[in-house]
């Protein structure tokens, strides 16, 4: 089976991105919430939070997870939060 360049370009560009700390999926299900609250008060600058913004940067699934994460903590803090009603509306327009 042929290798197709936009294959190899994949696989160069993720080893580019290799760094020496990383963090997993589980690492960054751990951390999220505490990740929130600092990006809330300022920069993350520790090295833990580092690695899972670079985390969210290449995975899908967590960076989707943690968007939801953070507009909940945003609604939150502008105590801004839908009425039970406004929920249940957007649910029906979504099916």
């Amino acid at each position: 089976m042929p290798v197709i360049p936009s294959e190899i370009q994949t696989f160069i560009l993720k080893v580019a991105l290799t760094r020496e700390v990383e963090a997993s999926c589980d690492d960054c299900a751990k951390l999220s919430a505490h990740l929130v609250e600092v990006l809330l008060d300022g920069a993350a600058q520790e090295q833990p939070l580092l690695a899972i913004l670079q985390h969210l940067q290449e995975c899908m699934p967590c960076a989707e997870e943690f968007k939801v994460l953070q507009d909940c903590a945003q609604m939150d803090l502008e105590n801004s939060w839908p009425t039970f009603e406004e929920m249940w509306q957007r649910l029906e327009e979504l099916r």
